[in-house]
């Protein structure tokens, strides 16, 4: 083979493994968090890995990567689930069927015991089939309000079964199918409802710094507790007031996260829940606007941080060391991976998902700005424009020196 027809064959695949290899320019990251998983790791197998404090006090969340043995591993991250593990097993009852062109179901369900939730729904026939079925949920036999379509099928002894509910607290089911299916709804599944996770953190009330109509509370958050939504209680039940809500900036600025009018009536609870912008890790004020009204009396203020989770795939070789977990860059552009990359909801659900814990955070050793990266690409990039300024300025300056010579010259003959 002549080296000619060599050359772009070698060139294709090196900028292939460029692509595929993906490596993570570990440098750019402040802190890393080495990342322990638990049991037997499956190759390609689910991982399950819960963000601590450490991350909110010094990540700026678009920053987070993992990364395995160097290179990027996709993640998906998303609100920290309860998940209840307890599932009741109900028999639905049959109300209507009709098998002609479409085969039509009509189901009702055993009502709900107070926090549950339907999941899941067993389809089974006699026959070997195929079908597209479309799913509507209700309160009543009347109208159905939620509708999906799923496909079912049955090869043998290749059965897909089960049909998600999604957590619905609808008790009618109407299912159509395609003629022939002959469908039968022996169970289905109710579980208790998941919960969100949070950690929450009490701040003392300081005294209110007044003015003629507003007032002002200052909490120093010395142990940099990281929320995202706040809990205030008053004294009094009914009232509406315009709040600002600030949060400090590297030590200097401020910089607002909430602002607008709140309301609260004493049947909602003794707590207003006020949702940020963004993560707070540092001091913050309240301001609270009275206007003509009298002055409210704050008398709790609570901080919440919702808890995260990130999952991915382990490698394909089933190795559960070589992972770490890279945060501290303030100029870092936020993850964006392709979806069939991490795993997806359903993969979540039924897959025998792997737990992993960070260990104790760690300044990165290797940790140094690259000149292809921000800060210090835009302070070379500022750089060279205003080299570029001062260059064209000095080279117009020129030609404007050259020309007036020429003119005096020719005016001096």
């Amino acid at each position: 083979m002549k080296i000619k027809s060599i050359l772009p064959i070698l060139f294709f695949i090196s900028i292939t493994t460029q692509v595929t290899s993906r490596p993570l320019a570990v440098q750019n990251f402040k802190y890393k968090k080495d990342i322990k998983i638990s049991g037997n790791l499956s190759p390609n197998g689910t991982v399950k890995l819960m963000l601590d404090e450490d991350i909110y006090k010094h990540s700026f969340y678009g920053d987070l990567r993992i990364a395995y043995n160097g290179e990027i591993v996709p993640y998906h991250i998303q609100n920290a689930e309860e998940i209840s593990k307890n599932t009741e097993k109900v028999k639905p009852e049959l109300l209507f069927s009709k098998k002609d062109d479409l085969e039509i179901y009509v189901l009702e369900l055993p009502k709900l015991p107070e926090g549950m939730n339907y999941t899941k729904l067993s389809v089974s026939s006699a026959y070997d089939y195929e079908t597209s079925i479309t799913l509507k949920l209700g309160d009543n036999p009347d109208q159905f309000i939620d509708t999906k379509t799923v496909f079912l099928y049955k090869y043998g002894n290749q059965t897909s079964g089960e049909i998600d509910l999604g957590g619905t607290k609808h008790r009618f089911l109407r299912l159509e199918a395609e003629p022939g299916s002959d469908l039968k709804f022996p169970t289905a599944l109710r579980a208790k409802q998941s919960k969100n996770l949070y950690y929450e953190k009490s701040h003392s009330v300081p005294n209110p710094i007044l003015a003629e109509n507003d007032c002002q509370f200052l909490f120093p958050n010395e142990t940099q507790s990281a929320f995202q939504i706040l809990k205030l209680q008053f004294e009094e039940g009914n009232w509406e007031r315009r709040i600002t809500v600030r949060g400090k900036i590297d030590k200097k600025e401020w910089d607002t996260v909430f602002e607008g009018t709140v309301s609260h009536n004493k049947s909602d609870g003794p707590y207003t829940e006020i949702p940020l912008l963004k993560t707070i890790n540092s001091e913050f004020e309240i301001r609270i606007y009275d206007g003509e009204n009298e002055t409210l009396h704050l008398t709790t203020v609570t901080s919440v941080q919702p808890l995260e989770e990130i999952y991915f795939f382990a490698n394909g070789d089933g190795n559960k060391d070589g992972y770490s977990l890279y945060y501290g860059n303030p100029y870092q552009w936020p993850a964006s991976f392709d979806s069939y990359s991490y795993p997806s909801s359903d993969e979540i659900k039924n897959n025998d998902v792997k737990s992993g814990s960070l260990l104790p955070e760690s300044e990165n050793p290797d940790f140094s700005f690259s000149i292809l990266y921000p800060p210090i690409s835009g302070y070379l990039a500022s750089g060279f424009f205003y080299l570029g300024v001062v260059a064209l300025l000095f080279l117009l300056f020129s030609i404007l020196k050259t020309k007036r010579s020429v003119l005096a010259e020719s005016e001096s003959k």
